[in-house]
């Protein structure tokens, strides 16, 4: 009876010892599983998936979204489902978000790529990178049409006259440019996610008296309200800013093949295709040139001497 009652402690003992290790074992296991996710780059994620998880901003003409179908479209979506179909991907529209929370969406990795073409600013290089550029835009001053104060020297002008107002949109370009080269200035500040042609329409209705604007979102709201608002300075922009998209920082296998399909699309004219299609107003934006040296000669010619 003894004897039997120690073989039961034995089993009893061998049976901990073994659901211990198997526990151990599929512990160890799991967290080398969550140590290799946690560790896998986004360029690796993306070509076993062959899913690219885009963050985007709405703002027509680079991205709008139909209040009633859902249904995107717009500069930047053409640009992206171009370089995904180059590349054998599908573009997942993950989640829309602004340019205050961007930047913390991307770090929290809740989307590979902000797929929106953004200005390549360099304060921002320091935190995301930027794909080579799609195209670039100019931004100059607008006033009202019948406001001749700043037609000399606009930063002269607005800087020392302490009456001026310039409009911004928080978080926007304007809000950068009008605190580098206007901080005398004041400001009517509109909210993130404010429509950027509400800055034109600020100034027309006298609530600010200078809008800052790239010329792609300023020309169709000058073509459309004429004799309203009118360029200070055509001839110099205030700012010239290229455009890319933007991924994490340390994903340059990501960034390099991003680069590679937008690189061909200069190359073969399929970005000329698309800004063609949304950029029908002269100046509006500058197109990127081929680096290189077209030679003149006549092959045919050639191959029949």
């Amino acid at each position: 009876m003894k004897q039997n009652y120690v073989i039961v402690i034995i089993v009893a003992i061998t049976a901990i010892i073994c659901s211990y290790i198997i526990s151990f074992s599929h512990k160890d296991s799991t967290s080398v599983k969550n140590i290799s996710d946690s560790t896998q780059s986004t360029f690796e994620h993306v070509r076993k998936t062959g899913i690219l998880r885009c963050g985007y901003v709405v703002l027509p003409p680079e991205f709008a979204k139909d209040i009633n179908t859902g249904k995107f479209s717009g500069i930047s979506y053409d640009i992206t489902n171009a370089i995904a179909k180059r590349l054998g991907l599908k573009v997942e529209w993950t989640e829309e978000v602004s340019f205050t929370t961007m930047t913390a969406a991307l770090e929290s990795k809740r989307f590979d790529a902000i797929c929106f073409s953004l200005y390549r600013y360099s304060p921002h290089a320091l935190v995301m990178d930027y794909t080579v550029p799609l195209f670039a835009t100019p931004t100059y001053a607008f006033a009202r049409i019948d406001d001749n104060r700043f037609d000399s020297d606009v930063l002269t002008a607005a800087n020392k006259n302490k009456e001026i107002t310039i409009v911004t949109i928080d978080g926007e370009a304007s809000q950068y440019i009008a605190e580098d080269d206007f901080p005398e200035v004041k400001t009517y500040s509109l909210p993130n996610l404010t429509n950027l042609t509400e800055m034109m329409v600020a100034v027309e209705t006298k609530k600010a008296d200078i809008a800052l604007a790239n010329a792609a979102v300023a020309m169709p709201y000058l073509k459309a309200n004429p004799g309203k608002l009118k360029i200070i300075n055509p001839k110099n922009p205030l700012r010239l800013y290229s455009h890319g998209l933007v991924i994490r920082k340390r994903e340059t296998d990501l960034l390099n093949s991003l680069n590679v399909a937008i690189t061909e699309m200069i190359e073969n004219g399929e970005m000329d295709h698309i800004l063609d299609k949304w950029h029908k107003i002269p100046g509006m934006i500058y197109r990127v040139q081929l680096p290189y040296n077209k030679e003149t000669f006549d092959l045919n010619k050639i191959t029949t001497e």
